[in-house]
């Protein structure tokens, strides 16, 4: 199974966020694709939503009726600027849409497949992988994604209840080091970003306590040469494993959550970025897996990521510090 309509959606959006680039070519065939894979079929997660239209995307070209929320709000970021002004992109923007809001669990905080999963009676049978395998209980990532498209690209407020009892289910969540775990992504790096840029994409002033401490937990895993890098490890022993080598997609990720949260540069925000732009090593780390399938048992590399996360935090640099008409290279061979 290719992750064909992942990386189009991702692609997409990353060369929205960088708009000097006339990519309007690309873009429109992408979103083409990506219109003809919305889900038309029904699937599982209809047991328990059982009301709501059809309207997801999921992972692959092939795959027609298992969405799953990552994917969608993917490529609802993607089609978020047509449907703008198309009425026809429209229909597939409000059916997403409405599916994903449909999609949240009781708690407040969303799943990949279903909702409402998290049978911990389940995840005590004698299997294998079980808890990850046969339950599917809220994750940090896939919350604070959802709440960051929800604020950023569809104009949700804290004044909307899905979006408050979201931002409520992350900060009960929060780890007492001031991280959050990502279920999907390597790890607490990963759910650290998205849990970050949600939350302040929802209204969450940047000096709230959760805040702060989540900032703080970054700074102290920045390395030396202005990067960031974790452990596979971390997944299976549940804490902060740091891998000894940056890499390109976990710096990205920190680098665009302190972006998220600062109004002024600051030096670690300079030090990621200069890692991104003039200190990439073509070595192993460049293939070290940063993608998660199954906690503990299989990591995905994904040979967008670099590319993709580095586009999407340098782009978001760039609108945040309004440097957009100076070169980056120039910007922080200044510092």
């Amino acid at each position: 199974m290719t992750s064909t309509v992942w990386d189009t959606a991702l692609i997409s959006y990353a060369l929205e966020a960088n708009s000097k680039f006339d990519t309007s070519n690309i873009l429109n065939k992408a979103e083409m694709f990506l219109l003809s894979r919305q889900h038309h079929r029904t699937g599982d997660w209809q047991l328990r939503n059982p009301r709501t239209e059809v309207g997801g995307w999921g992972f692959s070209d092939i795959n027609t009726f298992t969405p799953d929320i990552d994917d969608t709000t993917a490529a609802l970021r993607a089609i978020a600027k047509s449907a703008k002004t198309s009425s026809s992109v429209q229909r597939f923007w409000h059916r997403g849409l409405n599916w994903v809001v449909s999609m949240q669990n009781s708690d407040g905080g969303w799943s990949a497949f279903e909702r409402n999963t998290d049978k911990r009676i389940l995840s005590n049978l004698a299997v294998d992988g079980a808890k990850a395998t046969l339950t599917e209980p809220s994750s940090a990532d896939l919350t604070g994604r959802t709440l960051e498209f929800l604020c950023d690209f569809a104009g949700y407020t804290l004044k909307h209840r899905a979006v408050e009892r979201a931002v409520h289910w992350l900060l009960q969540h929060q780890e007492a080091n001031g991280s959050w775990y990502g279920r999907w992504g390597v790890c607490y790096i990963y759910g650290t970003w998205a849990a970050l840029t949600g939350l302040l994409a929802a209204g969450v002033d940047a000096g709230h306590p959760s805040i702060s401490r989540a900032v703080t937990w970054l700074l102290d895993k920045q390395n030396e040469d202005g990067g960031w890098g974790e452990s596979c490890l971390s997944d299976s022993r549940h804490s902060y494993v740091p891998l000894g080598r940056s890499t390109i997609s976990q710096t990205a990720w920190a680098t665009d959550a302190l972006i998220a949260a600062h109004s002024h540069l600051v030096p670690a925000i300079e030090q990621g970025v200069g890692f991104l732009v003039k200190e990439q090593k073509y070595d192993w780390t460049n293939t070290y897996p940063t993608g998660a399938g199954l906690p503990g048992g299989f990591y995905i590399h994904y040979h967008s990521y670099n590319t993709v996360w580095t586009l999407l935090a340098l782009g978001h640099y760039l609108q945040r510090f309004h440097t957009s008409g100076m070169d980056i290279d120039e910007n922080n061979s200044r510092h």
